[in-house]
């Protein structure tokens, strides 16, 4: 099987700088004329099949491809982003200094995020995510497909970079779009190529 992992385009929490994670933030306009210009690149490849994450900045990217491919989107619930910010989720950042100051400034969440190991509070503990991206993988590579692709966010890609494809290097930046194409053949993961991926 050939998996074409895809990171959704910009949507309204980078305009309006707010913590991302679980809060479903929709497409921006810019983020939109990103997926459908990508969209025609992904055409030639032989996708069987679109697999997405729930939320909404990653769903209406799969859909856009899905208008150009006509190959059906499948959403599955494991592939969502990481509750990387738990009670920070959607706030505006300058905000979330305000209003969570005695969090921030707390020891306990001086450095937190994925590959801190540490979820902000009432965030989603990292080896539970883990697991569950595991588990989303074992189910797409069951339906037997040739070709598919994957919709999803940043924080799956360094999961499935880390605990999938066993890679030791950190990802430091991943671009809208950001695609990394996998081959997955004899119950192994590796990867054919990337594109739009920084590593540390």
């Amino acid at each position: 099987m050939k998996i074409y992992l895809i990171r959704h385009c910009e949507s309204e929490d980078d305009i309006l700088d707010c913590y991302g994670g679980c809060a479903d933030f929709d497409l921006t306009e810019k983020g939109v004329t990103t997926a459908k210009a990508y969209a025609k690149e992904l055409t030639n490849l032989k996708i069987e099949k679109i697999f997405t994450s729930p939320y909404k900045r990653a769903k209406n990217v799969a859909n856009i491809f899905n208008d150009q491919l006509h190959c059906g989107v499948e959403i599955i619930d494991d592939l969502r982003e990481m509750n990387t910010y738990g009670v920070l989720s959607g706030v505006n950042k300058e905000l979330a200094k305000k209003i969570f100051s005695l969090l921030l400034n707390s020891e306990k969440y001086k450095k937190f995020g994925y590959y801190n190991g540490i979820p902000f509070e009432g965030g989603e503990d990292v080896k539970y995510f883990d697991q569950r991206i595991k588990d989303a993988f074992d189910t797409i590579t069951s339906k037997k497909l040739n070709t598919v692709a994957i919709v999803t966010h940043g924080g799956v890609f360094r999961s499935v970079y880390k605990n999938i494809l066993n890679k030791t290097e950190k990802l430091a930046e991943i671009d809208d779009v950001a695609t990394i194409e996998i081959e997955y053949k004899d119950n192994n993961y590796s990867i054919i190529s990337t594109k739009g991926i920084t590593v540390e």
